[in-house]
């Protein structure tokens, strides 16, 4: 790996002049489990509770002239950063919750070197996924190795029925669409909360084939999956 890329486009070696000194060591995604004691029981009782976040270090350095003019102004584009992936892996990205940068430390007279902890989402999301839409029922295929939580826009008017993997969502459309995003588990009309307006849970799109239905009165559906690997 020679270079990281924020945001899609803002390469850490051709845009911000940066060497990676310490590449990164990007464990997997983690499961979060509490193990409870029974009396009486074989082995412990197990519950599973979600997954931790991905943190992982790097140090990087900058090499030339006038290095903490350069660090200044690089800064900011890394600390506000939202996706990051590696050159040695373009299929997947990072979603960032947060980066600390370290101080700038002198090595030589004309190479300084700085760290970088970054803390992720909790699973590798795959890049350039094409919006999918749907104007009949059929079936929605996962390839990543984990669940997905879909953005999904429903189309229509009145009270409608998504069905996805047999769970019914009745939603009642007032505007002509509403918005259903499982990540942040709101339902929405453009910047307007509507979770009054859906009865049933946030749909996930298991590994594999996912059946969708399009109730009477849905002209069509767009989804944005989310695909993801652990």
């Amino acid at each position: 790996m020679n270079a990281f890329i924020l945001n899609g486009n803002i390469n850490s070696r051709t845009n911000l002049g940066l060497r990676i000194t310490e590449p990164p060591k990007v464990p997997p995604s983690r499961r979060i489990v509490d193990s409870i004691e029974m009396d009486g029981r074989e082995g412990t009782l197990t519950i599973f509770k979600g997954w931790e976040d991905i943190t992982f270090y790097m140090k990087a350095a900058l090499m030339g002239a006038n290095l903490q003019s350069r660090f200044r102004d690089i800064l900011p584009q890394i600390l506000n950063a939202k996706t990051i992936h590696f050159s040695n892996d373009t299929a997947v990205q990072f979603n960032i919750k947060h980066v600390h940068a370290g101080a700038l430390e002198r090595k030589l007279s004309s190479l300084h070197e700085f760290s970088l902890e970054f803390t992720c989402a909790p699973f590798r999301y795959i890049r350039n996924v094409a919006m999918i839409s749907r104007t009949t029922s059929g079936t929605v295929s996962n390839p990543g190795s984990v669940y997905s939580l879909p953005r999904i826009t429903v189309f229509g008017t009145g009270s409608r029925t998504l069905t996805i993997n047999g769970k019914p969502i009745v939603l009642n459309i007032l505007s002509g669409n509403l918005v259903l995003d499982s990540e942040l588990r709101t339902c929405h009309f453009g910047n307007v909360a509507q979770n009054n307006r859906m009865t049933g849970d946030f749909p996930v799109l298991n590994p594999g084939n996912n059946t969708i239905t399009l109730g009477t009165g849905i002209t069509r559906v767009e989804i944005e999956p989310r695909w993801r690997f652990i």
